[in-house]
């Protein structure tokens, strides 16, 4: 009895696992748009142009070395799709510089959706000093260092 009962679990156990691994799917947004370009400083907006192009690009690396498969797409969320993340970059901050130090800034949303319905979210603000040589790197480069770590800690909530 208890041999079959066992075998039972593993069973479902196994079922339950390919299941999940079936369900490893997502579509992400190509690149980040800003929540609010109203409130990102003009210098961020003209100089770092790849910030959310460089933010979805590390989501998606990060999400398929965790296993999943990602279709990138401009147009989530869609009502007959299945799990899609929308991807917003809801500020950004470039105070300091190379030679006094930087202070950067970024945050982020994730929204994930099952079809039209929002199923969770996640926010999150990494900051940067610029890390090892700072000082020899420039303000778009730290902030995009921000969006690298960004996409790893997304990947890790998903």
């Amino acid at each position: 009895m208890k041999r079959e009962l066992l075998s039972f679990g593993l069973l479902s156990l196994l079922s339950c696992s390919a299941a999940m691994a079936a369900d490893r799917s997502v579509a992400i947004s190509t690149a980040a748009d800003y929540e609010n370009r109203n409130i990102i400083a003009s210098n961020i907006l003209s100089e770092c142009g790849e910030l959310g192009s460089n933010f979805s690009s590390s989501t998606e690396r990060y999400l398929q070395e965790n296993g999943w498969t990602v279709l990138r797409t401009d147009d989530v969320p869609a009502a007959d799709a299945g799990k899609q993340l929308k991807l917003q970059l809801t500020n950004a901050v470039s105070a300091g510089n190379a030679f006094l130090g930087h202070r950067k800034s970024l945050s982020i949303a994730a929204e994930l959706y099952e079809g039209d319905q929002l199923l969770d979210t996640y926010y999150e603000t990494r900051n940067s000093a610029g890390g090892f040589l700072g000082g020899f790197k420039g303000s778009c480069a730290v902030l995009y260092r921000c969006a690298n770590t960004l996409g790893n800690d997304v990947a890790k909530w998903l």
